[in-house]
């Protein structure tokens, strides 16, 4: 049996980035044990590489395919009534937030007494009657055929991961809610085992802001009088998924992390025990930032560090970049990252950079290790609309670049210090509203033509990471964690 299993959703080893990289920095360090990963994807990609090389004390890799379904009958015996009833008292339960009926319902999804599985639940007429009840009760305005097809978008990948094989091991740990928390709720169920969760960034949050602008998702005429901040009805009904899966992954992991205070408060407010709750902030392996030996230019060189997706807000980056090429005609801009996640959203980008006739001003590197462009960066900037505790801040920061950044996450406090002995060493970059590209240029332009304000970023930034962010602590209180429950 290994010692800790770690759930991933959409993260390490194929996607490289801040999540990814936390979690590679935990188990290269943690040499003497034994870990296994259960990696859930949208679907199988035979043409996936890993962007990692993972550490031979790993022992599996294991994926779940959210849609790739297994339509064979899995299921140990045949459902009774008293199943179907228990599962209706469970969506019944949901109303007030109550998970209490979460054991008996992994017993109906794993082990040798499981009744369900996908023929059985998008099969069987005592579901349909069950369904067709739910609909009278909660939405019987809404047309029955887009709430059954929600319905069944819905349900079919939780399905998926309730049915698949759990291998066993000491400990999980999910690194989100979501599917992974989900995953690993049924695991510690399953194999009387530990549960640890870690939240980077608030996972139902994260998928607020996507679903709200999400056009493939059915809204039906809404009256001109309907408040502007009230998504529609099946909008509601995704955003409440994940809130469900985020409290089910609260209730039953046995220890929460996250990154930050503000973190900390939003995972109470979504349900979590506040006591259960610890903050371990991100490290830097501060070694590799001594290997930077940096080189100004004379041209002006700024840098977005991250994926080219909509999250990251290139766009307001490349605004920004008009305005400060306006004022500065020898600056140019990087866009360093992969562009391969998102790709429509990367080329809407590239088409700004030429309607803006930005070509000769700005570079999409692709993927690229950026240690080699903080050689030669005289600022980082970040306008993402959500991050937790960017990766990209203290490895700026570290090698003493200042940041520009926008107030999300934990970007204030990386920026300005923590508590008061932190605070005191002063700012290591400027803060801007979210989607404002004039904010974000004058920042910018602020820094590059304040040359004390700059060294003092500079010099504020590389003492704050080496006080406060070194690896070495993140690594030790995770390994603490993980002996005390193994």
């Amino acid at each position: 049996m290994i010692d800790v299993c770690l759930i991933l959703e959409g993260t390490y080893p194929y996607v490289a980035g801040g999540v990814a990289t936390w979690v590679h920095q935990l188990v290269s360090a943690m040499r003497d044990l034994r870990f296994g990963i259960v990696y859930i994807a949208p679907q199988s990609d035979p043409t996936r590489r890993a962007k990692y090389t993972i550490p031979p004390h790993v022992l599996f890799l294991r994926e779940i395919y959210l849609h790739d379904y297994v339509v064979e009958s899995t299921r140990r015996r045949d459902p009774t009534d008293a199943d179907f009833a228990q599962l209706a008292a469970w969506y019944d339960d949901l109303a007030q937030a109550r998970y209490d009926r979460f054991p008996a319902l992994v017993r109906s999804f794993q082990g040798d007494a499981r009744c369900f599985d996908l023929p059985t639940l998008f099969g069987h007429r005592a579901i349909w009657d069950l369904l067709c009840r739910w609909h009278l009760r909660v939405a019987p305005s809404v047309s029955f055929l887009d709430f059954f097809w929600t319905w069944r978008a819905t349900h079919l990948p939780l399905a998926q991961v309730s049915i698949a094989a759990i291998p066993p091991a000491r400990i999980y740990h999910a690194v989100s809610t979501g599917y992974a928390g989900w995953f690993a709720a049924m695991a510690k169920l399953q194999h009387h085992a530990a549960m640890l969760l870690t939240e980077h960034g608030i996972y139902s949050y994260e998928r607020l802001l996507e679903i709200s602008q999400a056009n493939w998702i059915y809204e039906e005429a809404q009256p001109r009088v309907r408040a502007a901040r009230q998504l529609p009805f099946f909008k509601q009904w995704w955003v409440q998924l994940f809130h469900v899966l985020s409290g089910v992954a609260y209730a039953q992991a046995d220890q929460i992390f996250t990154l930050y205070e503000g973190n900390k408060t939003q995972q109470v407010l979504g349900g979590a025990a506040p006591e259960k709750i610890a903050i371990i902030p991100n490290g830097i392996d501060l070694d590799r930032l001594l290997l930077v030996t940096r080189t100004r230019s004379a041209k002006p060189q700024i840098g977005l560090v991250g994926r080219v997706v909509a999250i990251k807000d290139v766009k307001t980056y490349l605004q920004a970049a008009q305005r400060v090429c306006e004022a500065m005609p020898a600056a140019h801009f990087f866009v360093i990252g992969p562009a391969d996640e998102e790709p429509e959203y990367a080329e809407e980008c590239r088409r700004l950079v030429r309607l803006a006739r930005l070509e000769d001003h700005v570079t999409f590197t692709g993927r690229v290790d950026p240690l080699e462009y903080y050689r030669f960066l005289d600022l980082v900037v970040l306008t993402s609309v959500s991050e937790a505790q960017p990766y990209v801040i203290l490895e700026a920061n570290g090698v003493g670049i200042p940041v520009v950044a926008t107030d999300v996450g934990a970007c204030r406090e990386m920026l300005e210090g923590r508590g008061p002995d932190d605070r005191a060493l002063g700012v290591s970059g400027l803060l801007t509203e979210l989607a404002n590209p004039d904010a974000t240029a004058a920042a910018i332009l602020q820094l590059l033509r304040d040359r004390a304000l700059y060294d003092r970023c500079a010099e504020a930034g590389q003492t704050r990471v080496r006080r406060y962010y070194d690896q070495t602590d993140l690594l030790s209180r995770y390994l603490n964690w993980y002996e005390r429950y193994l």
